[in-house]
């Protein structure tokens, strides 16, 4: 091998490295924000079904937490 491909190999395999670590990290990037939304999301669920056990209307809780009408309708039944 020539000092010229044992570089070329070695720049190859730098890179590749350098490539899989940005991946991971941007796995773990996405893993995070989406564990985040989902603990927002499962917040605003409790919250709701709080508000509605204290007797508040559905339209309030609409604006409260931002859910759907749809969504809390799930949570009463």
């Amino acid at each position: 091998m020539t000092i010229a491909e044992k570089l070329i190999t070695e720049g190859m395999e730098k890179g590749m490295e350098k490539g899989i670590e940005k991946g991971i990290e941007k796995g773990m990037e996405k893993g995070i924000e989406k564990g985040i939304e989902k603990g927002m999301e499962k917040g605003k669920l409790e919250v709701a079904e709080n508000l509605l056990r204290l007797g508040m209307g559905i339209d309030m809780i609409i604006k409260a937490t931002g859910l759907s009408e749809e969504e809390i309708r799930k949570i009463m039944n």
